[in-house]
């Protein structure tokens, strides 16, 4: 669980400072990793039905991302900057971008298909 707008940007938006004061993207493999972002609330149904689909879709690829998990009532901040405006949302990233958004209940196979897809495009434009 994310706990902070700075815990957010630390692990999802990965950036290192510049000599010219500008910032640039981590080339680190860890910092670079894919990671799937789970926005919720607990008071929220939908957010209950997707959870134990992104814990599923979460094992199914342990050791190709990083999955976390963002309450909205607690860090509505995170949600603003991200553009999230409906829960559940996930969001998917590579490098600090979001690579693909999904809102709302979604099955186990279409939420793996589109971790599939982004998997794919990253190993694609890495080789």
């Amino acid at each position: 669980m994310i706990n902070s707008v700075e815990s957010f940007s630390d692990l999802v938006l990965p950036q290192q400072a510049q000599e010219d004061g500008g910032v640039s993207p981590i080339s680190d493999k860890k910092q670079q990793s894919v990671k799937l972002v789970f926005f919720s609330a607990p008071w929220c149904g939908p957010c209950r039905l997707s959870n134990p689909v992104v814990k599923d879709v979460m094992k199914q690829f342990q050791s190709q991302m990083d999955v976390y998990e963002v309450c909205t009532d607690d860090l509505p901040e995170v949600a603003e900057m991200t553009g999230v405006v409906s829960i559940p949302t996930i969001q998917i990233y590579y490098g600090g971008e979001i690579k693909d958004t999904i809102v709302g209940c979604v099955a186990k196979n279409v939420l793996a298909a589109s971790v599939t897809k982004v998997l794919e495009e990253v190993a694609a434009s890495s080789s």
